[in-house]
């Protein structure tokens, strides 16, 4: 046994070997499927706007927009690629600072506002208590990361007119945060399977709304990181919740 309770390596049963290289082919596989699809259509949006350029300008243009959207969402895949390896690398954060969980949700509502007004989707905040404790060991960038995820998701899976709300509690032992929508909700033979990596419940809708599959497993992997958990509820046409606890330490 290694300092701290960790196995060896070296005595790693062949069954737990066989398991982690199972795992590991199917990351493989699954990268690699989830990234030959946008190269393919960079491709063909490319040969199109040469084919186009000259005959049909305003078809190029068109082309060239695509183009630039599947180059967006390409970049946005391989950026979630890279946290989640960040994430999945590190059984908790490395060295914890005191971060004020609801000055990391003011930041993050207010980048989130402009996408939900465009959407006509109201986005609201019940304001924490100014006397509770919101502060809490951990990481802002993964926290900021993980409620970017959350109320990014909220958004895009409620029609417009809909509402996304956050609200936030706090007691001795830590603070939880809940995100719920009035969207289209997840039926419940799916729920277990939510925060699997590239999971989708629709996969048309996920591609259409340009869901890369990786941003509820970056958020269980952040809140694991910072000691805490993730759940949720949901009915189809009712809407989802999610509820985040994260402990003080």
């Amino acid at each position: 046994m290694l300092e701290g309770g960790k196995k060896d390596l070296d005595y790693v049963g062949p069954e737990e070997l066989r398991r982690v290289n199972k795992i590991r082919r199917d990351f493989v596989a699954n990268v690699s499927h989830e990234l030959k699809t946008p190269a393919t259509s960079l491709r063909l949006l490319a040969e199109s706007v040469v084919e186009t350029i000259e005959e049909d300008p305003d078809q190029a243009r068109y082309f060239a927009e695509q183009l630039k959207n599947e180059t967006e969402r390409l970049g946005q895949l391989i950026s979630d690629l890279l946290d989640l390896a960040r994430l999945e690398s590190e059984e908790k954060v490395p060295t914890p600072n005191p971060v004020d969980v609801r000055h990391v949700l003011m930041v993050v509502l207010g980048r989130m506002r402009r996408v939900a007004r465009s959407k006509d989707i109201s986005l609201q905040w019940k304001r924490f208590g100014r006397s509770a404790q919101y502060e809490i060991p951990g990481d802002e960038t993964q926290l900021t990361s993980m409620f970017t995820n959350l109320i990014d998701n909220a958004i895009k899976y409620t029609p417009p007119g809909g509402r996304v709300e956050v609200t936030g509690g706090s007691d001795d032992l830590g603070v939880s945060v809940r995100i719920s929508d009035t969207g289209i909700g997840i039926p419940e033979g799916k729920l277990s399977r939510i925060f699997e990596r590239f999971y989708r419940v629709d996969k048309a809708r996920s591609k259409e709304t340009g869901g890369t599959g990786l941003g509820l497993s970056i958020v269980r992997h952040v809140a694991e990181n910072h000691g805490g958990r993730v759940a949720v509820e949901s009915a189809p046409g009712e809407g989802t919740t999610f509820t985040v606890y994260l402990p003080r330490g």
